[in-house]
């Protein structure tokens, strides 16, 4: 049998590395075709699979002699003269070189093809690798459990996440494609909370208002401090990115308190820096909903945490949570709910063990009493946060709704209209919700769905959905009412900030579902769960960072276009095309320019000649002169200034 294992061990590894040389000499065609390896010999082949064979014998040799005469073994043990654990004894090469080459195979295929269908055809054969040799008898490797150095390493998987984040953003604002919508409103809200601590806008909605009559997210200023040491758009973006990274601590956290070993914690935050939807959440540049990962999670932790500090911090990170915008309180109410059915523990032995032992005590109370008994055995510590949580949460929803009513734009309710009949209200779809449930799983289940429902749930091995306790399924609820009921396209798409609540919400899901298995189960779902991450992260994470890298002409066309709006006086008003405003956001006026306007009310106008034709550019230029501009500026292809 370990002559078969090693032999598809070998064949696999000789596959992959005529894959890699085919592809490096730029092979025929596609990996996806017949005539990807037509010019490479079946003896190539041969010759690969013949060296890997030899290869991987002579090191499982070395691993099983030499180096226990370098730890000073003998026979069996797996201790050293020092005491310290041989974690190598029992490592299976082959088994180690089945799953690299399966999975390197499966990245190299999404080279050429990204497509969900290919995704999921790819992991059939990952997960079968991936749970063989989990699972494989013979393999007893095992980690070292060091807390500090899995920690450690888990702050790494973070901080890694930041530092991509960071680039490929930072790069979308360097490169002039970070637009006005959103990214350029919060460039001039952060000046204006700079001058006066206002968050007075002056290019949304084509007026002067407060961003809270938009959305109400006084979260924002948290961020005001860094702001005003580093004043440029650049530090909104890493901080965003800072931000969502951290999120690995309290998931860690949360993983110590399920008493998982420090290596499956550390998976875990390494499945949670390379989700997708993470790290897609912020390509649409800074947003404060980038808060709700980390905020949720701490929620998350301290809530299961006892005493007083945890009353506490639990209280806190919930207000700051709130804090985040107007809808949070859907994330606060839903985890309220879920505490107060579970109680937060989520071991259905324990409410029947503490009841039956005071059933008998309780009878011989008076009616009083044991009324008064009843309700405080039932309102335990766990269910009266949740309430309090619920309560406080629904409170809240109410007085920002009343408050963007009265003196904003209003809820944006209409992004469940797929939910309303004519002049309904959100109170109007949850009744027909409850009226007419299957409504709800024909809206979430649609065809364009199923490709955001995999990329949520896939790359965590399905670890959410994996439990036999029904209240745990609240969990998944956010996901389905943030990210599927809805038809507003952005909502049901990972690169967008609508992702932040319930990526949350599934992550604490697949901590409480892994804490429940057995060790076996364990290490298989946890390899899946790895691999996926890796594939989906490399098949919709990882082309964000090709911003990082922008061609020479691009360059050369960001470089223009800042030496020309250099010379824009920072006390002028400003009219500009959507991806130039982000640059000259820092002052009090300041407008995004309409593709159809032929005039303006303020001393500049800035037009994005990237994306016009010399006619086009003609023609506007025409109209704004008739207007009283003249032109002080023009690059044919990069951009155009006028001024009154």
């Amino acid at each position: 049998m370990k002559i078969i294992k090693r032999a598809i061990a070998a064949w696999v590894s000789a596959v992959v590395t005529a894959t890699a040389l085919t592809v490096l000499r730029g092979g025929a065609g596609s990996l996806l075709t017949p005539d990807f390896a037509s010019g490479a010999s079946i003896l190539l082949y041969a010759g690969l699979f013949m060296a890997a064979f030899l290869f991987l014998t002579a090191l499982q040799s070395i691993i099983d002699s030499h180096f226990e005469k370098v730890l000073g073994l003998s026979g069996t043990s797996a201790v050293s003269r020092s005491g310290d654990v041989h974690y190598l004894r029992g490592f299976s090469i082959d088994n180690a070189a089945l799953l690299l080459s399966v999975n390197i195979l499966a990245l190299i295929s999404l080279r050429y093809s990204t497509d969900i269908t290919l995704l999921l055809g790819l992991l059939v054969p990952v997960v079968i690798t991936d749970v063989y040799v989990a699972l494989d008898s013979t393999n007893r490797f095992s980690l070292p459990q060091q807390r500090r150095l899995f920690f450690i390493l888990a702050i790494v998987f973070g901080a890694a996440q930041a530092m991509f984040i960071a680039l490929y953003t930072c790069a979308r604002y360097n490169n002039y494609t970070s637009p006005n919508y959103d990214f350029g409103i919060f460039c001039n809200m952060f000046s204006s909370m700079v001058r006066d601590f206002t968050q007075t806008v002056s290019c949304e909605r084509d007026a002067i208002i407060q961003h809270f009559a938009v959305h109400f997210s006084p979260i924002y200023y948290l961020m005001l401090p860094f702001y005003f040491v580093f004043r440029s758009p650049l530090t909104l973006q890493i901080l965003q990115a800072v931000i969502v990274g951290s999120g690995v601590v309290p998931l860690y956290l949360i993983t110590r308190r399920r008493k998982l070993s420090p290596a499956l914690g550390a998976a875990l935050c390494f499945a949670y820096a390379l989700y997708p939807a993470l790290i897609g959440g912020c390509s649409y540049d800074m947003h404060e909903n980038c808060f709700l990962a980390p905020l949720l999670l701490w929620l998350f932790y301290c809530a299961e945490c006892d005493g007083t500090k945890r009353r506490i911090l639990t209280a806190l990170f919930a207000v700051l949570t709130l804090a985040v915008k107007e809808d949070a309180a859907v994330y606060v109410a839903f985890f309220g709910i879920y505490k107060l059915i579970s109680d937060g523990r989520d071991e259905p032995e324990n409410p029947v063990s503490a009841q039956s032992g005071s059933d008998e005590a309780r009878k011989k109370l008076p009616t009083g009493k044991r009324i008064s008994a009843a309700l405080d055995s039932f309102f335990t510590a766990g269910r009266r946060c949740g309430l309090a949580l619920l309560l406080g949460s629904v409170a809240w929803f109410l007085f920002t709704s009343w408050f963007l009513d009265r003196y904003g734009y209003g809820i944006m309710s209409y992004r469940y209209d797929n939910f309303m009949t004519d002049g309904g209200s959100l109170f109007g779809v949850i009744i027909n919700v409850l009226k007419n449930p299957v409504l709800v799983f024909s809206e979430a289940f649609e065809a364009e769905k199923l490709t955001f429902l995999a990329q949520a749930l896939l790359p965590l091995a399905l670890l959410p959905l994996i439990t036999r306790l029904p209240h745990r399924l609240l969990l998944l609820c956010p996901l389905l009412l943030i990210g599927l009921m809805s038809d507003y396209q952005y909502q049901h798409s990972i690169y967008f900030q609508y992702v932040f609540g319930w990526s949350a919400f599934l992550f604490y899901a697949a901590v409480l579902n892994l804490s429940d298995l057995g060790r076996r189960a364990r290490r298989a779902l946890c390899a899946v769960m790895l691999s996926a991450s890796v594939l989906f992260s490399a098949a919709y994470a990882a082309p964000l960072g090709s911003s990082i890298f922008p061609s020479k002409t691009q360059r050369e066309k960001c470089a223009a276009i800042s030496e020309a709006i250099a010379d824009i006086p920072g006390d002028a008003s400003v009219t500009s095309d959507t991806f130039i405003l982000p640059h000259l956001a820092d002052r009090e006026i300041i407008y995004e320019l309409d593709s159809k306007a032929t005039s303006a009310d303020t001393d500049y106008v800035v037009f994005d000649l990237r994306y016009a034709d010399a006619a086009a550019a003609d023609e506007r230029e025409t109209a704004f002169t008739a207007d009283g501009y003249e032109t002080v500026c023009r690059t044919d292809g990069v951009i155009m200034i006028m001024k009154r």
